[in-house]
């Protein structure tokens, strides 16, 4: 098994157009046993004495016709998209090199889209044991933004860069068509090109102006099975790098073509930093490498066709090409099975902790040294899928581990619904291996929850009776002053008592006026100054009033131990309303108030 799959590089050099000047100073050259690498050969524009040569898997000269490239680079990577992984293969060259011709192609000689696309409804034809579907979505970077080509350009808006929970990189919005014939698939995408941006330069009649990617997503679903592969294939052209001197650009294609050198340029940092093992990665510099992120280091398989200009104008502009081949070719993916498990999984305990997400398994792909050869005739295919059970028979004996879909560059929504890449599936307890060690069980989640029921029940109730006791005492001395008053003035209408018959009785309502009066006093001030140190504790931090308790709970202690019993009562009380929610001192409060009561009617005894 292949863990790791490097990017792989196919040259093509372009024929001469037009006027221009070609020195025939860019040759192509094979291994004279058919197995080896082929290479090009590029004079150095400075010393035309010196030749760099670059040995690539796959070179096409002059003579290259869009068949031969797709049969014997392309072709083979149809079988890892209906293995279930993705497939980025992506254009690069100087503007004019010809990189939209071979992704595109005429309707005499069709490029790279169109064959893939045939390629790929072939290959659904001979797939009779799933149900397969697909859908298209397309797209243009113009200006470092991102637009929908699949709606009207004029109103469609500016699309965001997302990332899911798990990493993987999208595009917001992104519409996403099913197709079910290869016809349907031209009308949609003849008239979405249409709307791609373009302009003429000196170089290039109908110069892109935006980085165009489209892409092509299978979803093989097995229902008796229950399980779903999914595989992607991002087909992208990108705009060519601009020499401004040579182009005659105007302010308008001016920016166009400052954006376009820019996220080159980034897309360059990036392959530099993967080759140098940095720490970070400037993904995040350019809309463009967010978005080929998965292709670049990523979890796909990666395909870069570099298109070459003969004219001795664009010399420096070729070698710089093949440099940046160079280097993205020591790029290493690590490609995954897409695969999702679509089994109603157990619903979990809704205070249980979840086990981590299970990653996605590798997928099984030859290395590049087995399938190099000669650029021209039949290679081995690099789609070498390892044996493994089809969908029709992945419910039998043999199981295996739920992966999750959704993997690839592009986020799509069905029907021009908002998409999301599709979340992971968490595995159960007894699947999640160590994670399973962190969850508990029904039981001891039902007693914990019992358990602070209980104290916090416990702890209301005390409160409420607490204050219908005061809320009676008070009720009572009402009463009583009521009742004495009506007894004083029924006395005084209907009685005429001799002198000093009633001052024992007045004595005795000044006495209980006075005791009134005093408990009526002795509760409000408890009761201010309750609310005051309510006041007090929301105004301070949380470990301002944390302290505050503590000093409290340690005046209380002082006061216990002296035989102030009462007034460590009022203090614990007052240590309560700073730190309500400690289970602690609520436990020591009512301890406490057990022992004052215990040493009260032991003294009552006495």
């Amino acid at each position: 098994m292949s863990g790791t799959h490097k990017i792989k590089i196919a040259a093509r050099l372009r024929p001469r157009i037009g006027h221009e000047v070609d020195d025939q100073g860019i040759q192509i050259t094979h291994d004279e046993n058919g197995e080896g690498p082929s290479w090009i050969c590029v004079p150095n524009p400075r010393d035309v004495t010196q030749v760099f040569r670059f040995p690539f898997t796959s070179c096409y000269d002059q003579d290259s016709t869009q068949e031969e490239i797709f049969e014997q680079d392309v072709r083979p990577l149809i079988d890892v998209v209906y293995s279930g992984v993705t497939v980025t293969i992506f254009a690069y060259g100087v503007t004019s090199s010809g990189k939209t011709h071979t992704m595109q192609g005429t309707k005499a000689c069709p490029g790279v889209i169109p064959r893939v696309v045939e390629a790929m409804f072939e290959q659904k034809a001979a797939l009779l044991r799933s149900n397969v579907e697909l859908a298209v979505s397309y797209m243009e970077i113009y200006k470092d933004e991102c637009y929908d080509l699949l709606v009207d350009r004029e109103t469609a808006p500016k699309l965001p860069v997302r990332e899911n929970d798990v990493g993987q990189v999208f595009v917001a919005n992104l519409s996403s068509v099913p197709i079910a014939s290869v016809e349907e698939f031209i009308a949609i995408y003849s008239q979405a090109s249409k709307q791609r941006s373009v302009g003429a330069t000196n170089l290039n009649r109908s110069s892109s102006r935006s980085h165009a990617m489209l892409t092509l997503e299978v979803t093989m679903t097995d229902s008796s099975a229950e399980r779903s592969l999914t595989g992607k294939i991002n087909l992208v052209d990108l705009a060519g790098s601009e020499n401004n001197k040579l182009t005659g650009n105007d302010p308008t294609r001016m920016a166009e073509s400052a954006a376009i050198n820019k996220s080159l340029s980034v897309l360059g940092q990036v392959v530099h930093a993967l080759n140098q093992g940095a720490s970070r990665i400037p993904y995040r510099n350019s809309k463009l490498t967010r978005i080929l992120q998965d292709a670049l280091g990523g979890n796909s398989v990666g395909l870069l066709i570099c298109n070459l200009a003969p004219g001795t104008k664009f010399r420096q502009d070729t070698l710089n090409t093949l440099n940046f081949a160079v280097r993205t070719k020591n790029v290493e993916n690590r490609p995954v099975v897409n695969e999702r498990d679509m089994r109603p999984q157990p619903k979990p305990h809704f205070a249980a902790i979840l086990p981590p997400p299970p990653k996605l398994a590798p997928a099984v792909l030859q290395p590049l040294e087995a399938v190099a050869g000669p650029s021209r005739g039949p290679r081995p295919s690099i789609a070498r899928v390892a044996p493994r059970p089809s969908l029709a028979g992945a419910g039998q004996s043999r199981s295996r581990v739920p992966r999750a879909s959704g993997i690839g560059v592009f986020g799509v929504q069905k029907g021009h619904r908002p998409s999301g890449v599709p979340a992971l599936i968490s595995e159960t307890a007894e699947t999640s291996g160590s994670s399973g060690m962190m969850q508990l069980t029904d039981k001891e989640i039902d007693e914990r929850i019992a358990r602070a029921v209980e104290v916090e029940v416990a702890r209301r109730l005390k409160e409420r009776e607490e204050l219908e006791r005061q809320e009676k005492e008070n009720i009572a001395l009402q009463l009583n002053l009521q009742r004495e008053r009506e007894k004083e003035k029924l006395t005084e209408e209907d009685q005429r008592l001799p002198t000093g018959v009633l001052t024992p009785l007045m004595a005795r309502h000044r006495d209980l006026d006075n005791e009134l009066r005093a408990r009526l006093e002795e509760l409000e001030d408890k009761y201010e100054r309750g609310t005051k140190e309510l006041q007090l504790a929301d105004v301070l931090s949380p470990a301002s009033r944390k302290k505050t308790g503590r000093a409290y709970v340690m005046l209380a202690r002082a006061h216990s131990e002296k035989g102030d019993l009462q007034v460590a009562l009022d203090l614990y009380r007052k240590a309560e309303s700073y730190v309500p929610d400690n289970v602690k001192l609520k436990e020591r409060w009512i301890l406490f108030v057990i022992h004052v009561f215990l040493c009260m009617v032991s003294g009552s005894k006495r």
